[in-house]
């Protein structure tokens, strides 16, 4: 099983494991964006595509994860690099041995895309569990970019993350950070723990209009 992140855009649901409508269907990025994303990509699984964002450092491009299919496509282009664009790279885990996700520390990680039988999605934060009625797509840690890099969206990554072996390398990119509460900063504690880990969970509810 591969791993899912979960970022709200506005219809769809994403997740760097996908989520699914049978446990055994989909790993990846749900992405809430187009309504009957179900042919997003051909093959709805963990080599779906690659996460990606923007590089940690720079203050400008997107702000978003985003999920690239591994076929991509081109319209007119020029391979010159040019400094006067958006740049996009690739997503890096960067965890430590002592975290849940320490096994992903440095590898790329992976996304697909899928649609889901209902209308509406929603990733909370601090919670596994759903509210009465709906739908658990998925649950797992709260991610996001380090506290001092640029800010990215807060995405949840599914519990049995998986990450790409071909990307064990050190090379830094768009980062993926567990996210964890801070008391000092005018967090409530209680409930919040200083220092502990934020769980996160996707849910879906309501029947999509045929």
């Amino acid at each position: 099983m591969a791993f899912r992140v979960a970022v709200l855009v506005l219809m769809l649901a994403v997740a760097t494991h996908g989520s699914v409508l049978k446990e055994e269907t989909v790993d990846g990025v749900f992405e809430q964006a187009a309504a009957g994303s179900k042919n997003m990509f051909a093959s709805l699984d963990d080599s779906a595509g690659f996460m990606a964002g923007s590089w940690y450092s720079h203050s400008g491009s997107g702000s978003n994860f985003l999920c690239l299919p591994e076929d991509p496509e081109w319209l007119q282009y020029d391979d010159a690099t040019d400094g006067e664009r958006g740049f996009v790279a690739g997503a890096e885990y960067e965890t430590d041995a002592n975290s849940p996700f320490g096994v992903h520390d440095q590898h790329d990680a992976p996304c697909a895309v899928c649609a889901i039988p209902r209308s509406t999605t929603i990733m909370i934060p601090a919670k596994k569990t759903c509210p009465p009625g709906w739908t658990s797509e998925y649950f797992g840690y709260l991610m996001a970019e380090r506290y001092n890099h640029r800010r990215t969206d807060f995405v949840c990554v599914d519990v049995e993350a998986q990450h790409l072996e071909a990307g064990a390398s050190n090379n830094n990119g768009a980062l993926l950070y567990q996210v964890e509460g801070r008391c000092n900063y005018n967090l409530h504690c209680p409930p919040y723990v200083n220092g502990r880990e934020l769980t996160c969970v996707v849910c879906s509810a309501g029947l999509k209009p045929v």
